[in-house]
């Protein structure tokens, strides 16, 4: 029986003259599609088990979607769901407590200020040198300290640095007052010790105490007789040494003691009662620069700056002697500290005691970065500048050689120099426990009321490569930084 069929894809009508079995495939001949001959419409009274439903899409159609039939998954229908289950419930969301919230919020900006108030406090104190700083001649340009109290924390090393204070003014001085006002002695009293001077000779010397005092004790002192200038209580007492002239001390706060001699004039004394009260900026705290800030770290320290009538020292003259002369070392060293210095704003040296090192220091001050990078390469081209690889001139031999050849041998192989803006420094180290039997010609070098000068340190420094103290009066070890024996040296 014929029948008529229609091209699902282009809709044309196919005649045949039998009708196809069901799931059959048929060839379109005007489009070329393939499709699925459908079951017949009459097919409800066949026994015969069906057959499944065919696609009648085109063949190119069921192959794609064929594909991806593996992957897909029934998903069930919505109304499907089993009516007695029990109905899931949705969690409630915590809300956060509106107190807790604002606890958080302020303890947060309660940290934040505190935060704020300490790096404020931290970056705006003056520091403790600075400070003292102000009880000293305004134009002091000559200054040294000693902190004492963190050379306490090296019981041995102390106790052998301590035997050269000897008859020093800074240590009758420190004891007096210490017995005065209950702290026994100078060891008891003191924290740090700083003095200063200007190139007229008006100094002063200034105690930092370890705690908090009465002033009134300084009534205590020998001869002390209570006397006033513009307000302020200051004592005149009897001189701390045997036979000494009279002096004046005074408290500025319960942790300073300020002591200036009588011959101090009466201008510059009412000046240094006061705290040089408006011109602080003009004080040798504000003056000193990058070079005060880096010298005064050390344990003891020495600095002079090279403003107003202070100069940089002149070259000697060549010496008669010629190079074989008996004094041709002291020579040379004071011609290489006129060619290191010259054109200077000034220098410091430093020492830092530690547990297993001293380590020394020398600091100049140019006027701008250039110069003290020029010095740095000079050095490190030196034959001083190589270390133990080189050949030491003859004022580092003559310097050095009476500390012993143990030390001498250290200091020359920890030599580094180098620059850092407008400062050159030149370092060096000794081991803590070899330098005690030498520590008396380093500590003359930081205590100008002692064997090595008065005023304040103002003695004559040798230049960077050399040792690390005055020249005049012995020599010291050469300024250092924290290198160990043999290290890799930064002159090279």
């Amino acid at each position: 029986m014929a029948v008529e069929l229609r091209c699902p894809e282009c809709r044309a009508k196919l005649k045949l003259d039998d009708a196809p079995d069901a799931g059959t495939d048929i060839e379109c001949p005007k489009c070329g599609t393939t499709f699925v001959a459908p079951e017949p419409a009459d097919d409800e009274g066949d026994d015969r088990p069906k057959k499944k439903k065919s696609d009648d899409r085109p063949k190119k159609d069921r192959e794609r979607d064929g594909a991806g039939e593996g992957k897909k998954k029934d998903k069930p229908a919505k109304g499907g769901a089993d009516p007695k289950a029990p109905k899931k419930r949705k969690s409630k969301k915590r809300e956060t407590s509106k107190g807790l919230l604002v606890g958080v919020i302020v303890a947060g900006l309660v940290m934040l200020a505190c935060v704020t108030g300490l790096l404020v406090y931290l970056l705006g104190r003056t520091p403790k040198s600075v400070e003292m700083m102000h009880y000293v001649p305004e134009d002091a340009d000559s200054l040294s300290g000693l902190n004492l109290g963190h050379a306490q924390k090296y019981p041995e090393f102390y106790k052998a640095l301590s035997g050269t204070f000897g008859g020093s003014e800074f240590k009758l001085a420190g004891d007096g007052i210490g017995r005065a006002i209950g702290a026994n002695d100078l060891d008891g009293l003191a924290d740090h010790v700083l003095f200063g001077s200007n190139s007229k000779g008006h100094s002063a010397m200034v105690f930092r105490t370890k705690s908090e005092f009465n002033a009134d004790g300084l009534g205590k002192l020998p001869g002390a007789k209570q006397q006033s200038l513009d307000g302020r209580t200051y004592y005149a007492v009897d001189g701390f040494s045997s036979g000494a002239p009279r002096t004046r001390v005074f408290a500025p706060t319960n942790r300073l003691v300020v002591v200036c001699p009588q011959d101090v004039p009466e201008p510059v004394f009412k000046k240094i009662l006061s705290g040089n009260a408006g011109s602080q900026d003009k004080t040798a705290g504000s003056r000193m620069g990058e070079l005060g800030k880096r010298v005064t770290r050390g344990t003891f320290w020495s600095l002079q700056l090279f403003q107003g009538d202070s100069k940089p020292p002149a070259a000697p003259a060549a010496s008669k002697d010629g190079a074989g002369g008996s004094d041709d070392g002291k020579a040379q060293l004071a011609r290489t500290i006129a060619e290191t210095l010259s054109g200077s704003k000034g220098y410091g040296l430093k020492a830092s005691i530690g547990s297993r090192e001293v380590r020394f220091e020398v600091v100049v001050w140019y006027a701008d970065s250039e110069k003290a990078s020029s010095t740095s390469r000079k050095w490190k081209e030196s034959d001083l500048g190589k270390g133990d690889e080189g050949t030491p001139p003859r004022w580092w031999k003559s310097e050095v050689d009476p500390l012993g050849n143990k030390i001498k041998a250290q200091m020359l192989a920890n030599i580094g120099c180098g620059s850092s803006g407008d400062l050159f420094y030149a370092r060096s180290s000794v081991e803590s426990a070899d330098l005690k039997e030498s520590v008396s010609n380093v500590a003359n070098k930081f205590n100008p009321r002692g064997g090595s000068g008065g005023g304040g340190g103002g003695a004559g420094m040798p230049p960077p490569g050399g040792p690390a103290g005055p020249a005049p009066g012995g020599p010291g070890p050469r300024p250092g930084g924290p290198k160990p024996r043999r290290r890799v040296r930064a002159c090279r």
